[in-house]
């Protein structure tokens, strides 16, 4: 049975809890544009939580694939993460702003010698760390698979023999071409850094004042393609103003 969320928005009893990916491309590129809009979230000696005082927020470092699940159970008021994750959760979830950075798709990808088609993976075994989606997807095409979900290494898999293809992120292609693969059909999605809250929080004045901070320092480009996203049912964020502003400077906080 699923969690009933606990609709953690902020108040005066705690500060405002925002989640960070804890490392990778998505990690550096969530640091940036906070210290840009004049947040202090670098969480020094080994700590995975910063406590911002000035901002009365709490950044804490998880992994970008948790963020999603503790956003929409309301253990977090607010979150940095990819998008390719918000999707595999495929829980309530407002994506209040696209950030700019940590561009992947998600990719099925075969041995060189594979099918070349989507529809060529029909019976396979597909290794991925990313299983709602990719069972998602493979419905919508038609396609009948035995999904082996991985939490990582997922190219690996076909050469270990427990799989016949895979579904992965995919950046440059050179980690699947280095195990002897390549992609195969449309992708799964689009992926980029984004912002999301539950939908009970979308509203809350904390959070606007965050994704208000944060819309002026991303490229003019992300700016126009803030539009969130909303799941079946739950209700369009606020719309977030000031995208004219000039960005505060690192050490505005």
């Amino acid at each position: 049975m699923a969690q009933e969320p606990r609709l953690a928005v902020p108040g005066a009893a705690r500060p405002q809890r925002v989640a960070l990916p804890n490392k990778g491309t998505l990690a550096a590129g969530a640091r940036l544009l906070l210290t840009a809009a004049g947040y202090a979230c670098g969480a020094a000696h080994g700590r995975l939580h910063q406590l911002d005082h000035e901002n009365d927020t709490e950044f804490l470092q998880l992994r970008a694939r948790d963020v999603p699940r503790l956003v929409a159970e309301g253990h977090l008021d607010a979150g940095i993460t990819g998008r390719d994750f918000v999707a595999d959760a495929d829980l309530p979830m407002v994506e209040l702003l696209t950030l700019g950075f940590g561009h992947a798709q998600v990719r099925y990808a075969v041995p060189r010698d594979g099918s070349g088609t989507v529809s060529g993976l029909q019976g396979a075994r597909i290794a991925t760390a990313l299983p709602r989606l990719t069972a998602r997807d493979l419905a919508a095409h038609g396609v009948t698979a035995e999904i082996v979900e991985m939490t990582g290494a997922v190219e690996v898999a076909v050469h270990l023999g427990i799989a016949d293809a895979v579904a992965d992120v995919v950046e440059s292609g050179r980690t699947l071409a280095a195990h002897g693969l390549r992609a195969v059909g449309p992708p799964l999605i689009s992926s980029q850094a984004v912002l999301v809250c539950a939908p009970a929080a979308a509203a809350s004045p904390a959070i606007r004042t965050l994704a208000e901070r944060l819309l002026p320092c991303l490229l003019p480009a992300d700016r126009t393609s803030r539009a969130a996203r909303p799941p079946q049912g739950a209700t369009r964020p606020p719309q977030v103003e000031g995208a004219g502003a000039r960005c505060p400077q690192s050490g505005a906080s």
